[in-house]
């Protein structure tokens, strides 16, 4: 079976609700269509009404559903008007996917660089985001007997890293998130994992594109050969963990990296 078949089974998530923040384009974008082959109603977070539009328009073109809403997830009230959209749209919410991310979240700063105002930003998006999305769809996803929390994470808060500080402190402080809500949300059924992702994002795709020798050198540290589709293989792995497949397994961070975790 080829990635494209496993995400073509529309009764997988037949029915289901699932929101993506920081799906207006990247991963994010790769997750709600995925989610939408599989049967999903999807609903796309975007902080720009124009790109979450246009991954809406992805998914309603692959014979999806999908409502697109314009969130600044880092803001408790943008949160809670976007459930509320996906409820009334749609009757309930069952998959709650963070996703977003900061923009300084992928640039380089020494600690000695870093302003208070870095700090928040990144902080803002990575964990405030994860704290209001899991305190708005916990009334919902805790109703359907099928709940999923997913977290996307980083290698980097497994083994740290020093391209950034900030963005390793609060992807380790992620995983301890996802731990304790697997724990205290374990009895209401919903089930809670975090995602470390390796995926050929567009930035990955130019700087492979830039340099062969260092690309070759790249790829040689991922033991699958590769850097994964983010639609094909990120998309399809959350699809499995969004689906009755993985109702007993909570509390991890899921490494879809090709192997590259391995290697480190």
């Amino acid at each position: 079976m080829t990635p494209m078949d496993w995400t073509r089974q529309p009764g997988l998530l037949k029915g289901r609700t699932a929101i993506v923040t920081g799906a207006g384009g990247g991963i994010g974008r790769g997750l709600a269509c995925a989610l939408g082959l599989a049967g999903a109603h999807v609903v796309i977070a975007a902080r720009r009404a124009a790109t979450g539009e246009e991954t809406a328009e992805l998914v309603r073109r692959d014979g999806g559903s999908a409502l697109a809403v314009e969130t600044d997830v880092a803001d408790r009230a943008a949160v809670d008007r976007m459930v509320a959209a996906a409820v009334a749209a749609f009757g309930g919410v069952d998959i709650a996917i963070h996703n977003a991310s900061s923009g300084l979240s992928g640039k380089s700063f020494k600690l000695e660089e870093i302003t208070d105002a870095d700090w928040d930003e990144q902080v803002d998006v990575a964990l405030g985001a994860a704290f209001h999305l899991a305190q708005a769809t916990f009334p919902y996803l805790k109703d359907t007997g099928r709940g999923r929390f997913i977290v996307f994470n980083s290698s980097q808060g497994l083994h740290g890293g020093a391209m950034n500080p900030v963005y390793a402190a609060t992807k380790s402080a992620q995983r301890g998130f996802v731990k304790a809500l697997a724990r205290e949300w374990g009895p209401h059924g919903i089930v809670v994992n975090a995602v470390a992702p390796a995926a050929l994002t567009d930035a990955a795709k130019v700087y492979l594109e830039s340099d062969p020798e260092r690309s070759r050198q790249a790829m040689a540290s991922f033991p699958l050969g590769r850097m994964g589709d983010m639609r094909d293989d990120i998309g399809a792995a959350v699809v499995a963990l969004s689906s009755d497949y993985w109702r007993y397994v909570t509390g991890l961070t899921v490494p879809v990296d090709g192997g590259y975790y391995t290697a480190l």
